[in-house]
């Protein structure tokens, strides 16, 4: 992106006003494939693949949904409401305009999987994304695509195991995201590329998160199986809403979380926060209670990029899916570099 473009798209964040939201209608595979420049891939759906391979298709189906919904919201209030009057904003109508279309086609693909080895798929559910204007739109467009990223890397990691044959598929997918996620992180004024290794999440934490966007009971059965984890999000600092983290908080700073005390256990054992970020062991930082709904921690060195804070009583786990189950509330996106 040219410099001076990437400069009006930094400065238009500070000066978007907040906005309705529009919904438009849906592409047909087709239509979108045209516009993503590809379509699901024509060698036939794999066939016979696991039990637990279905099962993460079906999460990719869901979670797919959401993004290509959220993509679909914010082109058209990009088109519509908030470029004429912020010109800088078409290259990245452009942009959001293939990421729409693009994630189509992964929901095409997931659910060709599906309905070939005669398995559940899943349509749209309702959806609210807390957004107003194109900078806090930009800004949670890169907190749902590091999200996303992070579940592709763990299903990747799950085929490995079960169902090697067919990894082809979500590596080629992991990629696209890696790029559409570059591009919202430089719209923010952030580095596009900020560690060597992008960060894994557990299914259950991925579902988790995304849940939030869900009109309650618009899904019914249309849906995953699994128990939601508790929310737990930074609290904002400068007047900045719970999305729009720019600048970013950096290592070695005061960082302030909030759960809802009615969801979350306490047993009165000390608190730490689990720091889930690239290819590393977890990092832990003591937690301590700062009124009700409330904990307070420092953010530990040797983070960077995205980083995922999730609140237990315990400091041992070593990986995402051993810190899972002992999580009492998360996961909650933190932008450190």
């Amino acid at each position: 992106m040219h410099p001076t473009l990437l400069g009006a798209l930094c400065l238009l964040l500070s000066f978007t006003h907040a906005l309705p939201t529009l919904v438009t209608r849906d592409l047909s595979t087709d239509e979108a494939a045209k516009i993503a420049v590809g379509g699901p891939p024509n060698g036939g759906p794999p066939l016979g693949i696991s039990a637990a391979a279905i099962t993460n298709f079906q999460a990719v189906n869901f979670l797919e949904n959401i993004e290509s919904s959220f993509f679909e919201n914010g082109l058209n209030n990009l088109t519509h409401l908030w470029a004429p009057h912020n010109p800088a904003l078409s290259v990245a109508i452009d942009v959001v305009n293939k990421v729409h279309a693009q994630e189509l086609i992964h929901v095409a693909t997931a659910k060709g999987i599906l309905k070939a080895n005669n398995a559940t798929t899943f349509e749209r559910c309702q959806y609210n994304f807390p957004v107003s204007n194109a900078g806090e739109f930009l800004s949670l467009a890169n907190v749902i695509t590091s999200v996303g990223i992070g579940g592709v890397i763990n299903l990747i990691s799950g085929l490995a195991q079960t169902d090697a044959k067919i990894v082809q598929g979500p590596a080629s997918i992991l990629s696209a995201e890696a790029r559409h996620d570059a591009f919202f992180r430089q719209a923010i004024g952030l580095v596009p590329t900020p560690s060597p290794f992008d960060t894994r999440l557990s299914a259950q934490m991925v579902l988790s998160f995304d849940n939030q966007f869900v009109v309650p009971g618009s899904c019914g059965a249309n849906m995953p199986q699994f128990v939601p984890l508790p929310a737990l999000s930074i609290v904002p600092t400068q007047g900045n809403n719970y999305w729009y983290q720019v600048p970013a908080t950096g290592t070695g700073v005061p960082v302030k979380f909030a759960f809802e005390k009615s969801e979350v256990k306490l047993t009165g054992k000390p608190l730490f926060v689990g720091w889930v970020n690239q290819a590393s062991k977890i990092a832990y930082s003591a937690a301590t209670l700062n009124g009700d709904g409330y904990v307070e921690t420092t953010i530990p060195d040797g983070l960077a990029g995205m980083a995922f804070g999730a609140l237990t009583e315990q400091n041992a786990a070593l990986d995402v899916n051993a810190l899972t189950p002992l999580t009492l509330a998360g996961p909650a996106p933190v932008q450190i570099s």
